[in-house]
This record gives C-alpha cells, structure tokens and sequence, in this order.
C-alpha cells in the first residue's frame, strides 16, 4: 500500500492561484455516489434463466475502478460458457460503468445493447475525474483484497494506455495537504509513495504537504468518446427504467450485464446501497492551472472544460439539487487556504464537509 512518503523536497516556486469567481445560478450541481456498504457488488446470479452480473456500489471510486472492473464482467461471462460469438448482451446502465463494460464485451465479439433510464446525463457525467478509489469498500477478506487490487492495477494501466489517444486522460500531480486514504488503497507501483514538500507551491501555503501523481480521467470527455465509439460499432442504445427483477427477466438477451448503480436499490432492494450526495462549483476552464489539490477540507480539480471544486458528504441524501450554502462555504474555505488566512481554518467547520478530500 501507498504508506511511506519518499524523503523532503524544498519549497518551489508558486504555482497558478485559481479564480474563485463562480455564478451561483448557473455553476452548481451535485451528484448522488451510488455506496454500498461492506463491498461494491462484482458477482453473477441466475434471475429467471437469465445469466445477470451485478456491477455496482462503487461509491466515489466509480471513474476510477471502472475499466477494472470491465474487464472483471468479461472474465466472469467468459468462464461462464455462455457466451460465443454475437450472442446478445444486455447492458443495464448508461455511466461509466455500464459503457465500459459494453466496451470490453463488444471487442469479445458479442452483440450489446445498452438499457438506460439515462443515456447522457448520468452521475459519471458529473464527477470530478481523478484516479483515487475513495470512498469505496471492498472488502476484507483476502480475496477481496486481491480482487481490488487486480482491479486497480487493470483500470490504472487501461487509462494509462488511453493517455494521448482522445479519451481526455493525463498525468497530474495531486498536492495535498497531508496523506489521503484514497492513494493508501493503491499499490506504489501504480501510484508511487508521495513526495514531502516543505511547502506546499502555492500563494498563502506556509505548512509542509505531499505531492502525488496520478491521473485526471476527464467525463465530459471521455464519456462521450465511449459513447460516440459504441454508436459507431452498432451498439443499440435504449431508454429503459428497469424497477424488478422480472422487467429485466423481460429482456430478450440472455446475458445481462446490471450496471445500474443507485438504480439497484430499487431494482434488486438492495438496502446495502446508499446515496451519498456531493456538492460541486464548476467554475470557468482555467488552462494555467494544471494540478489536482486535496486542501484542509476539500479539492480542486482543472479540466478542460470547468475547475470543478468538491468537498461534501451527505450520507443518505438523493435529491441532487445543490446547495448554494454548502458551495459557498466551500469556495470560503478554498479562499481563506490561498488568502493564507490558516489560522480561520481552525473554525468549527460543518459536519457535511469532508474528513478527507480524496
């Protein structure tokens, strides 16, 4: 595990501060993680003579583990026997995690159609894009924690080998202000153990901190280029609301892939699987900027499209309207970092903040 940092680099020049100035009426969203406790559910059952592969509950890890966990479906269908050439795949899910896996089972050669109450706006459309699986169980058994290695290792070197090819993947540094649980989840070959900073690169900073490398797997990129390559393949895409097993025993194709996320609760009753709502700012493309940064309590990530600013966690919301409120305490908070005003930091802060900032 990513644990030990390597040994104290001295303080460097200061990088690019954001602009923080945002529209409140045009700038905010918010997104419901689809959590599932104990573990994300990666397992195939029999609904009806149906071979069904569940693929959900990943939590704030979804972008991340995605390509992974794509592959893993492919394994399981493969060993499964029943699938040959063309047969019909149903795909249950218009995210990330449902257009990856029909990705993977279309280069098998299988005839995929994707079901989907959603078919562009989805959750994945709005998450912020680094490569860290937070927020995500997995397990605790050894197994499981082989299993969510694999699956690291697969998704982390499909992104890697996507960098350059229009798929809106790149290296970032991360700079945190101390260690994430995310990254202590990866193995250091992938992400290497971070870097000690003296100081933090940046107008205000005056505390050591980490740097990182990883990834910024970017949505409104790569979403619509899987999207896009699938419509090209012939991949048929269907508006669908699935809400019992039997809608989906309905289907005509006898492998179906469930890629539903939060949709499981009501489809399968899974009560493991909970909402977790964050609040996003998506303030105006800034190019200078090109680092990821994990503050005191919240993050900040350039893309091409949107600096997209996070940092909240509220257990057992699904309402995905924003709150103006909670975005602007977190700009404060983001401000009050760079104006280097520290000492406010020490302000009780509300509970629906982040403990971490992964």
């Amino acid at each position: 595990p990513n644990t030990k940092a390597r040994p104290m680099q001295p303080a460097s020049k200061n990088l690019p501060t954001p602009d923080f100035s945002y529209n409140p009426k045009t700038d905010l969203v918010a997104g419901i993680r689809p959590y599932r406790k104990v573990s994300f559910r990666l397992e195939a059952e029999t609904v009806a003579e149906k071979f069904v592969v569940h693929n959900y509950g990943h939590g704030g890890g979804g972008i991340t583990l995605a390509l992974g966990c794509a592959h893993e479906v492919r394994d399981i269908v493969r060993a499964s026997g029943r699938a040959s050439a063309a047969t019909p795949v149903a795909v249950l899910g218009g995210g990330i995690m449902g257009l990856t896996a029909a990705t993977v089972l279309r280069e098998m050669g299988l005839k995929v159609s994707i079901y989907a109450e959603a078919l562009t706006v989805t959750t994945s459309d709005i998450a912020g894009g680094q490569w860290s699986p937070s927020f995500v169980e997995f397990g605790q058994t050894l197994s499981d924690k082989a299993r969510f290695e694999r699956i690291l290792r697969r998704a982390f070197r499909g992104y890697v080998a996507l960098i350059g090819k229009g798929f809106g993947v790149s290296r970032r540094p991360n700079f945190a202000w101390r260690e994430t649980s995310g990254f202590r989840k990866v193995p250091t070959d992938l992400i290497p153990a971070p870097t000690k900073l003296a100081r933090l690169p940046f107008k205000g900073h005056i505390g050591p901190g980490l740097r990182y490398e990883t990834l910024l797997v970017e949505p409104q990129i790569f979403l619509p280029r899987l999207r896009r390559d699938l419509h090209n393949a012939g991949v048929a895409m269907h508006k669908r609301t699935f809400s019992a097993p039997s809608h989906v025993a309905a289907l005509h194709e006898p492998i179906v892939i469930n890629c539903t996320g939060l949709g499981s609760r009501r489809i399968w009753r899974d009560d493991q699987l909970v909402p977790i709502k964050g609040q996003l700012i998506m303030l105006p493309a800034q190019p200078r900027l090109q680092y990821l940064y994990s503050g005191h309590r919240g993050y900040i990530f350039p893309r091409r499209d949107h600096v997209v600013v996070g940092g909240t966690l509220e257990h057992d919301v699904d309402d995905d309207t924003p709150d103006p409120r909670m975005c602007a305490e977190i700009i404060r908070l983001h401000k009050v970092a760079f104006a280097g005003r520290l000492a406010m930091l020490r302000w009780a802060l509300p509970g629906w903040l982040y403990q971490d900032y992964d």
